[in-house]
Formats: structure tokens, sequence, C-alpha cells
């Protein structure tokens, strides 16, 4: 199993807008949807200025999956209204392997 990170600099004043985007894109349903994404979680820091995306993957493969969806280029378009840092449609997140978990070390077959 995988977990990814994806981090966005806001402008100031604009985490609502930008929680209202990924809202109406259905953004982490979407995600969550598609096969190999077990769950997915949008967080805002406490000053509202760094919003960050994480999600937990099956494998590599099905992030790639979601990474190399047509649609990212309209969201990008609408995310960079409210970010600092702008991003483009072959924005990914990091990606760290889960070496172990409360409950014991995943099942790496699974």
């Amino acid at each position: 199993m995988i977990r990814t990170y994806l981090r966005f600099e806001l402008i100031e004043g604009r985490a609502g807008q930008f929680v209202e985007l990924f809202r109406s894109h259905r953004v982490l349903e979407t995600s969550v949807a598609q096969d190999g994404c077990l769950s997915a979680e949008l967080t805002l820091s406490e000053d509202e200025r760094v919003a960050t995306v994480t999600a937990t993957w099956t494998d590599r493969a099905a992030y790639g999956r979601w990474t190399g969806r047509r649609d990212r280029g309209e969201l990008a378009t609408d995310l960079n209204q409210v970010l600092a840092t702008p991003i483009g449609e072959a924005t990914v997140g990091e990606v760290f392997d889960i070496a172990w978990t409360g409950s014991g070390r995943p099942d790496p077959t699974a």
C-alpha cells in the first residue's frame, strides 16, 4: 500500500473557495470510487494557507491511473484561481510506502 501527499499553497482568504472547488468537482468522491483508492482526505492548516490532500492506494499503478485521467487539466485551471503557487495537469503528489500500521504490517499482496 502507498499513501500520497499533495500540498497546495493557498491565497490568503481563499481556503473556503478551495474546499468548495474540491466538493463541486467531487475530487475525493471520484478518487475513492476508482479501483485501488482506499481513502482520500483534504486537510487545511490552522492558518488556512496550506491544503494537503492525502490518499491511500493499493499500489503505484492505481495512483498512476488516477494521475493519468484526462480531466485533471480542467481541475488545475479552476484551482489555480485560489492557489499562491499554480499547478498543472501533470502535478502529482509525493508517494510513500506504508511500512507499518497500528494494526501491523500491511499485506503487500493485497
